[in-house]
């Protein structure tokens, strides 16, 4: 049962990848292809590595596992505004 549960997370993850990877590819405009990534990739990363976690089992590996979570969740954001920042930057001047 634990397999089963590893590999849906994971497949999951896998699938919001591919999603984020789309969204780069078809969208036109910058701010499009960045909320597809930022959003997508995001959320499949997580799925991943609550796959990974959950097959490892150990504090440690949990414990790493919040730790690049809340690292992707603080940068990503601030890492899509700083480039929707400077893009603006270049349109302006």
């Amino acid at each position: 049962m634990n397999d089963i549960i590893i590999a849906l997370v994971i497949l999951l993850g896998s699938i919001f990848m591919l999603i984020a990877a789309i969204g780069l590819i078809r969208f036109d405009d910058l701010y499009s292809r960045m909320h597809a990534t930022t959003k997508a990739t995001s959320f499949g990363l997580l799925l991943l590595i609550i796959g990974v976690s959950i097959f490892f089992n150990s504090g440690i590996v949990w414990l790493k596992a919040v730790m690049v979570i809340i690292f992707i969740y603080l940068t990503a954001p601030l890492a899509a505004h700083s480039i929707a920042k400077s893009d603006d930057k270049k349109k302006s001047g």
